[in-house]
């Protein structure tokens, strides 16, 4: 099944000290730029894809996964301190990564957050060499009825990560009604208002920053820090490395969540599309429905944010198996990662195994080393970013407000997304003034174009839409019944919360 030869001469591309100096390099500017809210992952990639020009096609393709990882660690960074997350894929991180920093245990969060997202990595890359061709094949099966129905599943979780099932189902609603604006495949015009800038549909960014991130600084302006300010003061720096430690272990306190959620997130990863996002959201269902705990899930369980960390950090082993043997992106950041590719003269997909398996192994095995410098780098930068908490707001939100805005500029190169992102930020604080789930609304615009895409693509290449579609086919009836059975909960415990309110 494997080549051994051609695993050896991979793994000689990689005694080359330049590919581990663009490794620790990109991976560095992966972690801060994934940090910034707004910069997310493949903007990372894109503004340093020029620098790969002159380098050697594993030298390029090492340093720009390097990036990759670290941007999907990154962004759970200033998810955790300030619950501004620094690309989608770390909403789900801030559930309970931000409250427990207000408990004055962010380094612990931090510590715990880089040994998942370390852990997530490595899992992926065993994933990437042991079963990419079984992987691949399962993900072939899913065509855009079980691209639809894996949607609708993600919907259907959105209604369990809040106490008021209504409202995040709500919520979830709007988001996807959000997400419809802009020109449909058809060439259909929905709710643009006559803004050009909308016809691409509502961008993801400007909607994330102003709906969960400036609407969390309008909720700063009350306290004089971010955390508790006695909980801030006992984190001195003596005691900093001991926390990240105890955070480090704390990840591998939970092996059954650990290892559940890099399957999915790897799975997921694999599945055109479907991104990260999907797949720590899917995790963390998974990880609060299994718990013993579930009800700490939200409020600083480091259960929750192991699960959605090594999911996400998972992903990547997915996203790059499906694109290195089909040359199909899994995501926008594997998109970019095609363009880099084919700069370099190399087509992505099974000519690319044939021709050059040296390479191909080569970038396989460089994710071994991307995961264990990861832990060191992580661990150092998350040392010297916990410290923000210490920052009274005064300061930090005027310094946030212009880190943010720059970001939403960034992304397109237009005050419209500055604008749009203003009009999220007010929406977000009326939504929050009524106790309406900021993450489920975010979820929805997500979610909402996979399940517009695929459900036209449905109709189109069935001549029509029936139950029959999803019933003949093995994979869709699985997700089928998943998906019954995320409803019937969802429902059972509506009903719950209707007996407890009339008690």
């Amino acid at each position: 099944m494997f080549d051994l030869g051609s695993i050896a001469a991979g793994a000689a591309l990689l005694t080359d000290w330049q590919v581990l100096f663009v490794l620790l390099a990109g991976l560095l500017f992966g972690i801060v730029t994934g940090a910034i809210p707004g910069f997310s992952t493949p903007l990372a990639i894109s503004v340093m894809l020029p620098l790969t020009f002159a380098m050697s096609p594993i030298v390029a393709i090492v340093f720009l996964t390097a990036v990759y990882a670290g941007g999907n660690f990154g962004a759970s960074i200033s998810a955790i301190l300030l619950n501004i997350p620094g690309s989608p894929q770390a909403i789900m991180t801030g559930l309970d990564g931000f409250p427990m920093t207000r408990q004055g245990r962010a380094y612990e969060a931090l510590g715990t957050s880089v040994a998942a997202s370390a852990t997530g990595n490595l899992v992926g890359s065993f994933f990437l060499i042991l079963i990419m061709p079984i992987i691949v094949v399962f993900a072939l099966k899913f065509g855009p009825p079980e691209m639809f129905l894996v949607g609708a599943l993600g919907l259907t979780i959105i209604a369990t990560l809040d106490k008021s099932f209504l409202k995040a189902a709500i919520a979830g609603l709007f988001g996807v009604l959000i997400s419809t604006t802009g020109m449909s495949s058809t060439g259909a015009i929905r709710g643009t208002f006559g803004y050009f800038e909308l016809m691409d549909g509502i961008s993801i960014i400007p909607a994330l920053i102003g709906l969960i991130g400036f609407s969390e600084l309008f909720s700063m302006l009350q306290k004089s820090h971010v955390a508790d300010p006695q909980a801030v003061a006992s984190a001195t720096s003596g005691s900093a490395w001991s926390q990240l430690r105890l955070g480090y272990r704390r990840a591998f306190a939970y092996p059954a969540t650990l290892l559940r959620s890099c399957g999915l997130g790897v799975i997921i990863g694999a599945l055109p599309g479907a991104g990260a996002t999907i797949a720590s959201v899917v995790s963390y269902n998974e990880a609060k429905r299994a718990s013993a705990t579930p009800e700490q899930f939200g409020k600083g369980a480091p259960e929750g944010l192991v699960s959605a960390e090594s999911a996400n950090n998972a992903s990547e082993g997915g996203a790059l198996a499906l694109m290195l043997a089909l040359g199909i992106p899994g995501g926008l950041a594997t998109a970019v990662l095609i363009g880099a590719l084919m700069l370099q003269g190399l087509i992505p997909g099974p000519r690319l195994f044939m021709e050059r398996p040296d390479l191909v192994y080569g970038v396989m095995l460089a994710q071994f080393l991307t995961s264990a410098c990861l832990l060191g780098l992580g661990l150092l930068v998350s040392f010297w970013a916990a410290r923000i908490v210490r920052i009274p707001t005064k300061i930090l939100i005027p310094v946030i407000a212009v880190f943010s805005i720059a970001g939403t500029y960034a992304v397109h190169l237009l005050m419209f997304d500055v604008v749009l992102m203003a009009v999220f930020a007010v929406l977000g604080i009326v939504l929050r003034r009524f106790d309406y789930p900021l993450i489920a609304v975010v979820l929805g615009i997500v979610l909402g174009p996979i399940l517009d895409a695929e459900l036209l693509r449905t109709y189109q290449t069935f001549g029509g839409l029936s139950l029959s579609i999803f019933l003949d086919r093995p994979v869709s009836l699985v997700l089928l019944a998943l998906l019954g059975f995320s409803v019937l909960t969802g429902v059972l415990r509506l009903v719950r919360q209707s007996r407890r309110a009339q008690a």
